[in-house]
């Protein structure tokens, strides 16, 4: 292990990183769960370590939505949650959480998981920002 050495450093303490990962232990980190956040870690799980980070713990088709108010019974063809999918059916990382911050020169992100008082900060190699629209 390699001591890095950044501008940062001093006040992140000491961390240390391996300097030449091989691509299958590269970390990719996908913010957003739903279609283009599942499709990308469904794509790259295979080569790259994937964490996927999203707001809510549940993937919603919303178009369906409407549906689902005549017809309760099809909510449950609509939603799922999206740990038992993410962790257990495609071998990923899900953190239920808000990305507070991206440091890319540190290649860092700040996280607030749903049920921690305080922030986390992950590392990762290369982030793909798939957080969809807010309506």
């Amino acid at each position: 292990q390699v001591f890095e050495a950044g501008r940062h450093a001093a006040a992140l303490g000491p961390r240390f990183r391996l300097r030449a990962m091989p691509p299958s232990q590269r970390r990719v980190l996908v913010i957003g769960g739903s279609f283009a956040g599942l499709c990308v870690a469904r794509d790259l799980k295979d080569h790259y370590l994937v964490t996927i980070v999203d707001a809510k713990e549940f993937f919603e088709y919303t178009p369906g939505v409407l549906r689902a108010y005549v017809k309760p019974k099809h909510l449950d063809a609509l939603t799922f949650t999206l740990y038992p999918v993410i962790e257990g059916r495609m071998g990923c990382k899900f953190i239920w959480g808000e990305v507070k911050e991206l440091n890319g020169a540190d290649r860092t992100a700040t996280i607030k998981p749903v049920f921690s008082p305080e922030n986390e900060i992950i590392d990762f190699d290369y982030c793909i920002i798939a957080a969809g629209c807010n309506f």
